[in-house]
């Protein structure tokens, strides 16, 4: 609903209404400030002022705009386009290579999902939050003339798996006094120096051990649930130089009372809903657990809880990523880590509670059709294969059906293309960087998105083909400026105006993060919207390409017109 003119209170915020508007120059309406989105927030400043006129035919007409602040430009909004309630902000930020996502939800609650292996989420969130100029105790610029104003908080963090291209980045997070961290939340497997052996397990992996149950599997013997065993593995290593054990010690220092749980959904209970907690299914937004499945396999005499072997280490490690279905009244979006064909053979095996995965029913499928004819039995059974990989499929589009998928694996190709038909997203979001061996997203993957997701038109983001050139270069035009930039840092002999240069230099780098690749998703209500920043704007009232979804009454879900 618009905001009521008369009702607006100074200094109070408010947030953008419409799927994008123009900050204007004048109270009149006139001239361009800047390009808002929908659900930005605004501060209303405590003016406003009515236009009036009247329409060639002699109607009356009046707009009434507000004074605002918004993305550090003060301008005037109709008072039509901002109201009082605040969206679901998801942020695909450009981390280079790897995954790092920032959502800001509607109750005003900061979750970070990964954070890519630089510093890049860290210079996007002291961008967002203006942290250069948070005077923070135990922050290296902190000034104790000036009040202390505290740290800022990131109230939820989800390492999906331990792989560096996801996790390693929140060590410059972990690291920063300007931030404290609530609950962190991972998916169980904790990479680790070798420790003491348990006989009958096979230490093989920086995993920890396998071991194989009487069902025939292996699964991993070190898998981690608890807050305090895993605060007593870090405890026991504290001079290691594995990753992960660094990033987590690092969150020790930062944040003592921080609690790591390890999540996923019992293998017994997939008829379920599982959530994480504090966004349970009565939110405004609600976070399903979709994975890691655990079991609970016999080891002797014990009953452990933990995951199976999915493959070779890296396949295990990212095939049990945490998954999440998040749903914002009818708007559906999913987070599935770096799951590949192995695991999503698994999971869809699994929910659908059949015996073969979907790629050994098509192997065996393609036998009998080779067939020149089929005998009554071959007939029989190649029935009962179309029929379970139609059972399959459904109960996938069931469990896993969405309206914005963020791609698995960075556009890699090892994805079945079946999960990405039962995800069947209106539109995908593929994080992946510059400057690495992988090639992604590649050729054949980006082919597969296309194909099989939905509508006639789905639309594919890329975190870096928004941005033509690397992180860092857009702003800092050459290499020259930046020399030049230098040089007159170390030649200034003033303490308090080299750290002011230092800190506009810095913030020039953190700004480019934020801005140049970064894909945002923004929903209020029933209107959704997906944008990626212009490299280059030819006008104050266009920095943003714009590409809106429709809900559809009659099918349930959000669609791409392209008309």
């Amino acid at each position: 609903m618009p905001i009521d003119p008369d009702l607006l209170k100074k200094n109070a915020s408010y947030f953008v209404s419409d799927h994008s508007v123009v900050l204007r120059e004048t109270k009149t309406g006139t001239g361009a400030v800047n390009h808002l989105l929908l659900s930005d927030w605004l501060k209303y400043l405590g003016e406003t002022h009515t236009k009036n006129w009247t329409t060639k035919s002699g109607q009356p007409r009046s707009r009434t705009f507000a004074k605002v602040r918004c993305r550090g430009d003060t301008g005037w909004l109709d008072c039509d386009d901002f109201g009082e309630e605040r969206g679901l902000e998801v942020n695909f930020v450009d981390v280079g290579q790897g995954d790092g996502c920032h959502i800001v939800t509607p109750d005003d609650e900061v979750l970070l999902v990964d954070a890519g292996v630089s510093d890049n989420m860290n210079r996007f969130l002291s961008w967002r939050y203006n942290l250069r100029s948070r005077n923070v105790e135990g922050a290296p610029d902190f000034d104790p003339d000036k009040g202390d104003k505290g740290p800022f908080e990131i109230d939820h963090v989800v390492m999906s798996h331990p792989d560096n291209d996801h996790y390693y980045g929140f060590l410059e997070l972990f690291e920063n006094a300007k931030f404290t961290f609530g609950p962190v939340y991972h998916n169980g497997i904790v990479e680790r120096p070798a420790e003491e052996e348990q006989e009958g397990v096979d230490y093989k992996w920086d995993l920890g051990g396998l071991f194989t149950s009487d069902n025939d599997e292996q699964y991993l013997f070190d898998y981690i649930t608890s807050p305090t065993k895993l605060k007593a593995l870090v405890n026991r290593h504290p001079t290691t130089t594995k990753q992960l054990i660094s990033t987590l010690r690092a969150l020790f220092a930062n944040t003592p009372g921080a609690k790591v749980h390890g999540v996923g959904v019992p293998m017994a209970k997939l008829d379920e809903e599982h959530f994480l907690p504090g966004f349970e299914k009565d939110k405004k937004f609600s976070l399903q657990l979709l994975g890691p499945i655990q079991e609970k396999p016999k080891f002797g005499t014990k009953t452990l809880t933990t995951v199976r072997r999915l493959g070779n280490e890296g396949e295990t490690k990212n095939g049990h990523s945490v998954i999440f279905k998040a749903q914002y009244g009818k708007l559906r979006l999913l987070l599935g880590g770096d799951l590949n064909v192995r695991s999503q053979n698994f999971l869809l095996q699994s929910y659908s509670g059949k015996e073969q995965t979907l790629s050994d029913i098509h192997k065996e499928m393609k036998k009998l059709r080779k067939k020149k004819t089929l005998n009554e039995a071959d007939q029989a059974k190649l029935e009962q294969l179309v029929s379970d990989e139609a059972e399959q499929l459904a109960v996938g589009n069931e469990v896993f059906g969405v309206d914005i998928a963020k791609a698995c694996h960075h556009g890699s190709p090892h994805i079945l293309d079946e999960f990405i038909a039962a995800t069947d997203a209106a539109a995908t979001v593929i994080s992946s960087g510059d400057e690495e061996s992988h090639v992604h997203p590649r050729p054949d993957a980006l082919g597969a998105y296309g194909k099989h997701s939905r509508g006639i038109r789905p639309l594919i983001f890329s975190t870096e083909l928004a941005r033509s050139t690397r992180e860092f270069s857009p702003f800092i035009s050459s290499y020259v400026e930046v020399l030049l930039a230098i040089a007159a840092i170390e030649a200034e002999t003033n303490k308090n105006k080299k750290a002011s240069m230092i800190a506009e230099l810095e913030d020039k780098r953190d700004r480019n993060v934020a801005v140049y690749g970064m894909i945002t998703v923004r929903a209020l209500g029933d209107k959704v919207i997906l944008a990626q920043k212009l490299e280059r704007s030819s006008k104050a009232s266009r920095k943003w390409d714009i590409h809106e979804l429709h809900y559809d009454d009659e099918a349930e879900q959000y669609y791409y017109d392209p008309h």
